[in-house]
């Protein structure tokens, strides 16, 4: 019988307990703990999917650490998977590419380049811009590479929040933002998003407790549905009892700043982190500091929810 899934679901959990703001493993822990695991599992590990996301883990990790030769073996091991065939050949080459690339390794970059090139001459000018720049000083005939265009204001891209920084002991102050706009096609920034920004700004500390408040409510609930077992319970989902608590268990990733507008100022979303959903993250609605909706990542983005709660007061 193989011992496969169950080896890779230990790495799973590992993982998970490894992203989360309590660890103190360091990355090299990361990379023993995979490796002498991995070994112990069968071939039809290959097999797995998770597994195979696995692969493209340790191979990034060896990507940062600048050892080719590990990067390049957990490499092959990820060509080896049966999900690696889903893709053209081109397309793993030009992954292998980039890979090289990436660790330092050029010359076979080069290799890898050329081999998804000679099947799709196309492809690879459609990806990473540092790929194809340098793949295209090393072909007999350069194509003419299209300037990049001057991208127009940023809008704010990010938030600077040092109370929040302080609250969830963060190395940086400044949150991801976004301006979700009624038009793709017509960003116009208009006076009320900046309204928000600076009600934002000043008002961080009572934004966040009303959050933190909103979800020490529900939270509880949350705990029954996410059901974990007692072993697992203390690492992903503890029991809290004030707003203190969640200091340690998710960390704000983004801002949405909504095109919806009530009383000049507009709806706002958050985005956070987790421990206990990794996958779908915490999302909140708000309006000033009155929380419209908590739940998950995309409440922070549908712009539908505040829209909904403009129309109630209409």
């Amino acid at each position: 019988m193989s011992n496969a899934e169950s080896i890779i679901n230990v790495i799973d959990t590992f993982l998970d307990k490894f992203s989360l703001k309590t660890n103190k493993l360091t990355k090299q822990d990361l990379i023993s703990f995979i490796e002498e695991k991995w070994a112990e599992a069968d071939d039809e590990k290959y097999n797995i999917y998770q597994a195979y996301i696995i692969t493209g883990r340790m191979t990034n990790e060896y990507i940062w650490a600048k050892d080719f030769p590990n990067m390049k073996r957990w490499l092959d091991m990820n060509d080896r998977h049966s999900a690696s065939g889903r893709n053209e050949p081109y397309i793993r080459n030009y992954y292998k590419g980039q890979c090289c690339l990436e660790c330092g390794n050029e010359e076979k970059a080069l290799e890898y380049f050329n081999l998804c090139y000679n099947e799709n001459p196309d492809y690879i000018f459609t990806r990473a811009p540092f790929c194809y720049e340098f793949f295209n000083k090393h072909l007999e005939n350069p194509r003419e590479l299209p300037k990049q265009e001057e991208g127009q204001d940023d809008y704010f891209e990010w938030v600077e929040l040092e109370e929040w920084q302080s609250f969830f002991n963060e190395e940086e102050s400044e949150i991801q933002c976004e301006i979700l706009f009624d038009d793709d096609e017509e960003e116009e920034f208009r006076e009320e998003h900046e309204n928000g920004i600076e009600y934002l700004e000043n008002n961080q500390t009572e934004i966040l407790e009303s959050i933190l408040t909103e979800l020490l409510k529900v939270y509880p609930d949350w705990q029954k549905d996410y059901g974990y077992s007692e072993e697992d319970k203390p690492d992903f989902m503890p029991d809290v009892t004030t707003i203190k608590d969640f200091a340690n268990l998710i960390s704000p990733t983004s801002i949405y700043v909504t095109s919806v507008f009530k009383d000049d100022l507009p709806y706002i979303g958050f985005l956070f982190s987790c421990s206990w959903d990794s996958e779908h993250g915490l999302g909140v609605m708000t309006h000033k500091n009155r929380i419209v909706e908590i739940g998950g990542a995309d409440t922070a983005f549908l712009t539908w929810i505040a829209e909904k709660d403009n129309n109630k007061s209409k």
